[in-house]
């Protein structure tokens, strides 16, 4: 019997880990001794394991996956009995065995042998063993869901996207009875289905896929019933995720009338290019013909889009829910380089090509008191983002505490003071300061050979904007679903 250590390291997460999951049910019927934490654990460290699993998420969390390795490597007899794989260990396998000397195994584990030589198990296919999670020293949100994949990979290859990388197979149908009855006889009845599939209307089965569905108890007004903490009985909605979103090209008017059939709350559909915009809106009106009126939507910003485009899509969705009485709440989602090891947007890669760093902040800084979510409410959309482009421009250019504690700022007259010294400006005067604030050089520059009125105004950001804002995207990997893979 061999002692096996499973380690997620310590960033957030709403997702339990999957791949660590199916490890465990992998060790256990080798008879093994398994015990998953979550982070750096200092009794957990102390005691001799035979081999340490580490996952990995997005490449940005690079320190903390670093961090978790290293800190595991005086537990286990050779660095090498520390085995990492996931997001990152397959984007930056050589960089991550360079640093840290451990094994990393990229893609899926879906190769008899890949831990064990001569093992003829396919651990992709395992049974993600939940019994792991209820001893761990963290609670994760979906817990109480299944968690499973009708597909697997996607066809279209996207240069924002690394689903092409991790899962280069597409595979159009994986039965669901067999994979949620199995989580179901093992580990209890669970309330919600959430669908990783990063491209489900791709398949040919799609029909299949949502017949499965429905015959698992996840058809339109599906509820469940639970024993809450007084002993009473408790019955609530369940419902069906497809966790990283529909593609609005595939979206036919019969695979709309198919997923009205389930319990899908939200339907998720991605607005990442302002050229569909039609193609969206007909979607949308699609959706509210059938009776999807919960939608979620991941609107990518920082690729190869405009500010204004970026804000032309946030606008169209409020439009939307006021024309035809749906709720489309938006996730903005920031690009990063897919082998950035940090979410910097100080870092070169990290920066699109139409955007610079104080836009990104700007974003970042709007987002904070909504958490990354902007919802349906046209007064507060209105104040967050402005009536035009020109006002969402000089919302971008505001003071970092200016957006943040925007009342504070304009009720003292602060706001209007900046305003009125950035508006005085000449156009020679204007492009100094301009090229300062959108590059952030209002700390480094030598202000004595400023114009004076150039100095006016970035005193603004002198006595307020810290440089220590905190990163928006990071603290909420969590609340689009994990954040789509192709973000990473």
């Amino acid at each position: 019997m061999r002692n096996i250590l499973l380690v997620e390291p310590p960033y957030k997460t709403k997702y339990p880990p999957l791949g660590l999951m199916k490890i465990a049910a992998y060790h256990k019927r080798l008879n093994d001794r398994v015990v998953f934490v979550k982070g750096c654990i200092p009794e957990i460290k102390a005691e001799r394991w035979d081999r340490v699993y580490v996952s990995s998420l997005f490449t940005y969390y690079w320190k903390q996956t670093v961090k978790a390795v290293a800190y595991y490597q005086d537990s286990v007899p050779r660095r090498t009995d520390v085995i990492v794989g996931g997001v990152l260990a397959t984007l930056l396998k050589d960089d991550l065995e360079a640093e840290t000397g451990a094994t990393v195994i990229p893609g899926l584990l879906d190769t008899p042998g890949i831990l064990d030589p001569g093992d003829k198990t396919k651990i992709d296919t395992l049974t993600p063993d939940y019994s792991i999670l209820s001893n761990a020293n963290f609670t994760y949100e979906l817990q109480n869901s299944y968690i499973g994949y009708a597909t697997r990979g996607c066809p279209n290859g996207c240069d924002f996207c690394a689903v092409h990388q991790i899962e280069p197979e597409f595979n159009g149908y994986l039965p669901l009875s067999r994979q949620i009855r199995l989580i179901e006889e093992l580990y209890g009845e669970k309330r919600d289905l959430i669908l990783l599939d990063n491209n489900v209307l791709a398949s040919s089965r799609f029909k299949d896929i949502i017949k499965d569905i429905k015959a698992l108890g996840f058809e339109k007004g599906a509820t469940y019933s639970y024993r809450n903490k007084t002993g009473r009985i408790s019955t609530v909605n369940r419902y069906v995720d497809f966790n990283q979103g529909l593609d609005a090209r595939l979206l036919t008017e019969e695979k709309m009338a198919l997923l009205s059939e389930i319990a899908i709350r939200p339907a998720r559909i991605a607005f990442d290019d302002i050229r569909f915009r039609k193609l969206y809106e007909a979607k949308i009106r699609l959706a509210a013909k059938y009776g999807l009126t919960h939608l979620s939507n991941y609107i990518l910003y920082n690729f190869k889009d405009h500010p204004t485009d970026f804000y032309d899509r946030l606008r169209i969705n409020l439009d939307l829910n006021e024309e035809l009485g749906t709720q489309i709440f938006s996730f903005p989602m920031r690009y990063v380089d897919l082998k950035s090891k940090n979410r910097l947007t100080s870092t070169p890669g990290n920066i699109g090509e139409n955007w610079n760093v104080k836009f990104l902040r700007a974003i970042q800084c709007v987002l904070i008191r909504t958490r990354g979510l902007v919802g349906t409410k046209r007064d507060y959309f209105l104040k967050a983002f402005g009536n035009n482009h020109e006002e969402f421009y000089k919302i971008m250019l505001m003071p970092e505490s200016y957006i943040i504690h925007r009342f504070d700022h304009e009720g003292d007259g602060s706001t209007d003071l900046w305003w009125s010294q950035v508006c005085s400006l000449s156009d020679w005067e204007r492009e100094i300061f301009d090229k300062i604030v959108c590059n952030q050089l209002y700390r480094t520059v030598n202000h004595a050979e400023l114009p004076r009125a150039v100095r006016k105004a970035l005193s603004h950001y002198m006595n307020y904007d810290s440089g220590k804002l905190p990163d928006v995207d990071e603290e909420l990997i969590a609340l689009p679903p994990a954040g789509k893979i192709r973000a990473a």
